[in-house]
Parts: C-alpha cells; structure tokens; sequence
C-alpha cells in the first residue's frame, strides 16, 4: 500500500526530513498500513515545557505531536509516494483532558476515512502513565 515507501524511508521522512519534526526530537514508534495507523514517541525536554511551576509540556506541542502523528498516518494512507508531498492539514481540533506527567509522551493516530482528495484521521496522546492528555481531529487534503 505505500509503494516504494518502506519502513525506513516512513522513518526517515517523519524523523529526518520534516526540519519540525527533527527539532522537536520526535521519533516513529510504529505503524501499520492496514488500518493505517502511526504511533510517535517523544522524549520530553527542558524545552518542551510551558508551563514552568507546574513542569507541564506546552499545549502547542501537544497539537504539533498530534498534527504531526496524523500527517504520518495519512501519508500511510495515501501510499503513493509521490501524493504524499501533497498531504496537507486543512481542518485540526485538539481537546486538552489532563495535564501530561512524566518525561515520554506518545500519539496513536488513526485513519478514520480515507478517500482520494480527504483523509480524516483521529488521535490519543498519552503519557507515559497511560493518562489520556489530549485527544485530536485532523482532516488532511491531498493535492493530485
């Protein structure tokens, strides 16, 4: 289903090659093609943290784990390697549950449609307690 696109070329793309991905330290834990599912791992940083009495990751990188993470899982299920440049967020909702302990936050993000101009993709973040933090939607437009 991802063509040429293989587990190493998914990892290093999301790792790698996405310059926001790369700064932010996140790391493909897994993923599956059927159903396109992608799970990221972060391991958090002094600089992750918004919140500086309470030692609370940023809500903005919250969003941009589960954007991110989704991106992913709708590149998985576009497939075709030379659609997946034109994978674009066009529509994202984060609603923020609890806040996130620990020092390791990881995102499922789960294709919920899959068409050929719009992937809509839902996401859990949790931290390394399990504790559900956040929940996301995203809807992706994929240019042809």
């Amino acid at each position: 289903m991802l063509g040429d696109v293989d587990e190493t070329a998914l990892r290093t793309l999301f790792e790698e090659l996405i310059p926001f991905n790369k700064l932010l330290g996140l790391k493909l834990e897994r993923f599956t093609r059927t159903p396109a599912q992608v799970v990221s791992r972060l391991e958090l940083r002094p600089e992750h943290i918004g919140n500086a009495l309470r030692g609370m990751p940023h809500g903005g990188l919250l969003s941009a784990l589960i954007d991110a993470t989704a991106g992913a899982a709708a590149a998985v299920a576009v497939g075709d390697p030379e659609r997946i440049p034109g994978v674009a967020t066009i529509d994202m909702r984060v609603d923020y549950l609890k806040p996130a302990a620990g020092v390791q936050l990881l995102t499922t993000s789960d294709v919920m449609r899959s068409g050929s101009r719009v992937v809509v993709v839902r996401s859990e973040l949790h931290d390394e307690l399990g504790t559900l933090v956040a929940l996301g939607s995203n809807v992706f437009n994929v240019a042809r």
